[in-house]
This record gives C-alpha cells, structure tokens and sequence, in this order.
C-alpha cells in the first residue's frame, strides 16, 4: 500500500465545515508514494452528481459506462447517479445488471429506478423490488408525471423506503416544442416551452412531497421561481432538493442563437434574470448543482434544430465553469460551490462519500487554465456550447476507490 502526501494545500471541506492550509497524508490502493506540493492549490471532497445520463445500457455510441467514468474522473467526480432513460428502461434486472458492471469502474455509479413502466407514467414499477436491487431513487426524468393521484402513492411509498423521487418539472400543455424558450423560439419559427409550465408543476409536486413527507429531487432547475419555490418548501421542513446547472447558472436563451443545437436542452436556457438568479440562490442548502450530462453523437447534434436532441455534455467543465462565472465574479464564494457539489447532494441522497481523509478528494490550482477543445474531453460526447473557450483553474488530480488519478 502506497500514499499520496499533498504539503501546504488548502482544504475547504464543507463536510466538517473546515477551511485550512495543512499538510495531509493518504493511504492509496497502489504502491507507490506520490509526493505533491500544493502550495497556492486546494483540496476539496470529491464531487457529486446526482444526474447524468451514462446511456448504459442501449446506447454505446453516445457513451459507455467505461466512457462516462472517464469524463466524471476528468471533472472531478467520485460519485454519479445515472438516469433510467435507457434501452431497455431501468428496472428491475436492469439495476442489478447495472451494478454488476458498474463495479469495476474507478468511481462510484450509482442508478435511479424508473418510477414507472416503461417511463409511460401509467403504471408504477415495483419500487420495493428495486430499492433491494440498489437504486438510489426513483424517475422518469424526460418524462413529467402527469397523474397527480399516481405520483402521490408514488411518494407515499417512496418515502417509506426513505428515497428520494426525482422528477423532470414541464407540464405537457405548456411544452409545445421542447428544447428551445417560447420566448426566443421565433427564431426557429417554433412556439418553444412556456416557463411557467416548470413552475406550475413543480408547486404541484412540492406540495404533494410536503403532504407525503417523501424527498422530493426538482431537476435541472431552469426557473428563477422554482428554485425559489424549492428553497421555501425546503425552509418549512419539507425533504427537498433542487438541481441547478452549470448551464441554466451561465447561459441564455440568447447562446441559442450563437451556437444553434449545441445549446438546445431540455428545459431550455431562460432570460439573463433567471441565470443570474439562480446563481445567486445556489447558497441555499436546499439547492445543489448537477450537470444533467447528457452526451450525443456529432452527426445528431449536426440535424436542424428542430430534429436535433436536446442536451449538451458537463462533467468536464462543470466547476471551472462554475469557478470561472461565479466565485471570481463574486456570485457565490468557493466554499458555497463545493458545498453544493459535495456534501447537500451525498447526504439528500445518502451516498457512502468518505470525504477528504477517507480518500476521496479533488486537487484543483487555481492558477491553472482549461481549453475546452474537443480533444480536452475524456467521454465519447464533445457537444457543448463551451467549445473554443478558455476557463480559468484546472482540476490537477482526483482520488477515487483508493487510487490517484493525477491529469
């Protein structure tokens, strides 16, 4: 057994509400010891992602879950929770075939069950059955459960089985093209998605998770007033969490007009009011960040944007992204951000993270410099509105499952 020693780094580690400069020494799996000097640079806990979309099984030509570990090592990531949306659907078998494969990754991966058959929002699946076989949630995400009266015994056994349901917040009669705002959708000659069909929703659903007392996830928040609403129903005891992303804290709808499909996701990019705003709400314990990484093929990202899918890739990029347009513009401080990618996520959904000392950290200088080029990214999906920009800090190394993966 080897170590890892790191002298003169700062470590900001909202797990124990800590922020010095030491030195720290760590057993690793490997043999040898490495030696780093972190003056100037700092250690954080590992980071989490509650949403991502690994497309295992079904789709290997958009990632694999060889691939999709890569791109979250890349980022920085120990511990990721992937969606149900594949091919087949995630349930039943499926989750136990998941973890069978996923074990020899170097990093954590975790699944979420679908909530219902099929993703259809009819019928639940058997969500005993699939908490014993290891999901980590329940959701149809991509798919709004329109059945106020099913997903209310949805969450009432949900939260019996203390997980959480994690719930993609558009209400159909108000998306009539996904993808793209209703507001900025004449440029497509499209009508787009209504803002408030997020919002509409998502109060719906907050309050039906008070009601129940089941945890309640509102993913990738695009709404100022529903991360607003998250943070009020979180405040009064309800068991909530809100995703924001990198994407919806940092774009518009008006990077849709410079970068055409590679900007389209779904929910959509909203006004500079809503970015701004959810940036400055990230401070809220009851918000978190999650990428919604969600890679496509560049011969799909390439149709008209009206064929073309919705989504861009983000583990990559997600926190000097995050550093870059929020810490150094003084939006939120740099403990604020790794609290919201570390321990608010790990511990709403109860993930084994070990923390700093346990193993499990982030080396990042804040010197450094990321390219993004389609060369920099380590998973099989490079679509990203990002492309040909300079980000400032580098994430220099990552510690997972025992072992230093050094960049």
């Amino acid at each position: 057994m080897g170590k890892i020693c790191i002298e003169n780094v700062q470590i900001v580690d909202p797990f124990y509400s800590s922020v010095k400069k030491q030195d720290i020494e760590i057993d690793t799996e490997t043999p040898d010891t490495v030696e780093i000097d972190g003056t100037g640079k700092y250690v954080f806990p590992a980071f989490v992602d509650v949403h991502i979309h690994l497309r295992h099984p079904g789709y290997p030509e958009k990632e694999t879950l060889e691939s999709g570990a890569q791109a979250a090592l890349h980022g920085g990531f120990a511990h990721v929770i992937a969606m149900a949306n594949t091919k087949p659907v995630m349930a039943g078998e499926e989750i136990s075939a998941f973890y069978e494969a996923a074990n020899s990754l170097p990093i954590h991966a975790y699944t979420v069950s679908a909530l219902t058959e099929g993703l259809r929002g009819k019928r639940l699946v058997d969500m005993a059955d699939a908490a014993r076989r290891g999901a980590v949630g329940f959701s149809d995400d991509g798919f709004p459960v329109a059945d106020a009266a099913l997903l209310e015994a949805a969450m009432e056994k949900a939260a019996a089985l203390d997980l959480p349901i994690s719930l993609h917040e558009e209400h159909p009669d108000f998306v009539h093209q996904a993808g793209i705002d209703s507001r900025y959708a004449d440029l497509y000659a499209l009508e787009g998605a209504e803002v408030y069909g997020e919002y509409a929703l998502a109060a719906r659903d907050l309050a039906l998770a008070k009601k129940t007392g089941a945890k309640l996830d509102i993913q990738h928040i695009s709404a100022e007033i529903t991360a607003r609403l998250v943070a009020a129903f979180g405040a009064s005891g309800a068991r909530v969490l809100g995703e924001l992303t990198p994407h919806h804290m940092t774009m518009t709808a008006a990077d849709v007009r410079a970068h055409g499909p590679m900007a389209k996701m779904n929910p959509p990019l909203r006004t500079a009011f809503d970015r701004d705003e959810l940036a400055k709400l990230l401070k809220d314990p009851h918000l978190c960040v999650a990428t919604d990484h969600a890679p496509h093929t560049k011969e799909e990202k390439a149709r008209p944007f009206p064929k073309a899918p919705s989504g861009i890739v983000g583990l990559e990029t997600a926190f000097c992204l995050l550093y870059t347009e929020l810490v150094q513009k003084d939006v939120l401080s740099l403990y604020d951000l790794v609290d919201a990618m570390t321990r608010i996520p790990a511990r709403f959904y109860r993930l084994p993270h070990k923390g700093i000392l346990g193993g499990e950290f982030v080396l990042f200088d804040p010197a450094g410099t990321t390219e993004v080029t389609e060369d920099f990214f380590w998973g099989k999906g490079s679509n990203s509105p990002l492309l040909g920009q300079t980000l400032n800090g580098r994430i220099e190394g990552v510690m997972a499952k025992g072992v230093y993966h050094a960049f």
